[in-house]
């Protein structure tokens, strides 16, 4: 009997020492992803699907983070210790008899504001003052555009990057 009182006040210890800052909500705004959309270069209003795409970081371990069969948009993280992230952005069309793979090499330039949370949460990683540039290989790019439509970013509900090919 003194063994289950004890269990028990142990319990209720356990869990009177927690506090609501030792869990991180799911719905706590946390450092967001550059979300980029992939539009029509002879439309630029209109959304156009990139068929086969990868999106690899170009640095010494490239590892690919992202590949998709079809998609119009996508969301990458940037960097959370430099004020540069850069990635290789790799489309394949793939033929009957040959797979065509055509890699363009895109840099994220951007200041970071960091911001404490919660405890249990931490801090998460504001970005400002987004540009994106594109090595230039003349005729040989996919992507042939980037527009910057939010400079900011913070969240994840619409588009920061457009990509006209």
């Amino acid at each position: 009997m003194i063994k289950k009182i004890i269990l028990f006040v142990l319990i209720i210890l356990a869990f009177k020492s927690c506090t609501k800052d030792d869990i991180c909500p799911p719905d706590t705004a946390t450092t967001a992803k550059l979300v980029i959309a992939f539009n029509d270069i002879a439309n630029p209003n209109n959304t156009k699907n990139v068929e086969v795409l990868s999106v690899i970081t170009d640095n010494e371990d490239s590892l690919e983070i992202i590949s998709f069969e079809v998609t119009n948009e996508i969301a990458i993280p940037l960097s959370t210790t430099s004020d540069t992230t850069n990635y290789l952005f790799k489309r394949s069309i793939i033929s009957s008899s040959d797979t065509i793979n055509n890699i363009d090499k895109l840099s994220f330039i951007y200041q970071r504001n960091e911001e404490y949370v919660t405890r249990a949460c931490g801090f998460k990683i504001e970005y400002f003052n987004l540009e994106a540039d594109l090595e230039n290989e003349g005729t040989e790019n996919w992507i042939q555009e980037i527009i910057v439509t939010r400079d900011t970013v913070n969240d994840e509900n619409s588009a920061h990057i457009t990509l006209l090919h």
